[in-house]
C-alpha cells in the first residue's frame, strides 16, 4: 500500500508527528502546501494532519482538502490534530475531540482512524503577532507565559497502529 501523509504545521510540533508516521508507515510526508498534483491520485491511503490554531485548522490545510475534495472521496483517509492542551476551555466546548471536528468536518468521508495529540510551543519560537495573543491569552486565563511540551510518541504509535489494523481487518 502506497500512501502520502499530508500536514500543516506552524511551529513545528505537526510536522514533527507527520515525519515519525511516514517512517513508520513507509511513505512520504508532505506539507499541504507542496503536494504534487499525482500525489492524491497516486495513493492508495492519505493520512492528514493539522494543528489548531486560533480556533480552526491551518489555511494550507483547508485549501488543500477543498482542491482535492474528489479524490479523497476516494481514499482511506486518517487524520490527526496537534493540541497544546486537549481541554483547556471545556466551558466552550473547546478540547481534544472538539478540535478534531474543525479537521473532520472538511472530510467527505468518515476517517479510518483519528487521534488528538498533545504538541509544544516555545513562547521564544513563537512570531510576534502569536507571542502577542498568547501573552493576552495567558494574562485573560490567569496562566503563566510559559510554554510547554506535551509530544507523545506514544499516541502517535498508537494511532498509526490504528491505521494498520484497519487494513487488515479490511484485506486491503
Amino acid at each position: 500500500m502506497k500512501g502520502i501523509i499530508v500536514f500543516a504545521s506552524k511551529y513545528g510540533s505537526t510536522a514533527e508527528y507527520a515525519s515519525l508516521m511516514a517512517q513508520k508507515l513507509h511513505t512520504e510526508a508532505l506539507r499541504a502546501s507542496e503536494v504534487p498534483s499525482g500525489a492524491v491520485f497516486g495513493a492508495d491511503f492519505i493520512v492528514l494532519g493539522s494543528p489548531i490554531y486560533s480556533y480552526s485548522i491551518l489555511p494550507d490545510m483547508e485549501v488543500f482538502l477543498e482542491r482535492n475534495k474528489k479524490l479523497l472521496a476516494e481514499k482511506p483517509l486518517a487524520v490527526f490534530v496537534v493540541c497544546g492542551d486537549s481541554m483547556w476551555n471545556p466551558k466552550v466546548g473547546e478540547g481534544g475531540n472538539k478540535n478534531l471536528e474543525k479537521l473532520t468536518r472538511f472530510l467527505p468521508s468518515e476517517p479510518i482512524a483519528v487521534a488528538v495529540l498533545g504538541g509544544r510551543m516555545r513562547m521564544e519560537e513563537l512570531d510576534e503577532e502569536d507571542g502577542v495573543k498568547i501573552r493576552a491569552f495567558r494574562e485573560r486565563t490567569g496562566r503563566e507565559h510559559t510554554g510547554y511540551d506535551r509530544m507523545e510518541e506514544g499516541g502517535a504509535l498508537d494511532f498509526i497502529n490504528e491505521i494498520k489494523n484497519w487494513f487488515k481487518s479490511s484485506g486491503t
